[in-house]
């Protein structure tokens, strides 16, 4: 953590993986759920986040709850959106911080 790259502060515990993996899931905010199941692709993957492709608006500070599927299994998932950037073909690209360390992530890809 902390180390230095293209002239920014690292952040990251875990180096991000590019990877696809298909992802279900849920926006909250609070308590409320404010979308039915929606699909989405993972573009990278840690064990203690993702970026994630998605083809409506999740909003920053949103919670959401996901399954990845990654390889046979499917990892379920809680987080906090942290970014959102709107892409040229409509869909967006969140940044995802786990609530925890997904363990089983760790003894996938670490």
């Amino acid at each position: 953590m902390g180390k230095e790259k293209g002239g920014k502060k690292e952040r990251r515990n875990y180096p991000r993986l590019q990877s696809l993996y298909l992802v279900s899931y849920i926006n909250k905010e609070g308590e409320v759920q404010k979308s039915g199941v929606s699909m989405a692709r993972t573009i990278d993957i840690s064990p203690a986040g993702a970026g994630v492709e998605v083809y409506q608006l999740v909003e920053v500070d949103s919670r959401i709850e996901m399954e990845i599927g990654v390889k046979e299994r499917i990892v379920a998932v809680e987080g906090k959106v942290v970014h959102s950037q709107a892409q040229p073909n409509g869909h967006w690209i969140i940044g995802i911080e786990f609530d925890h360390v997904q363990e089983e992530l760790v003894e996938e890809f670490f």
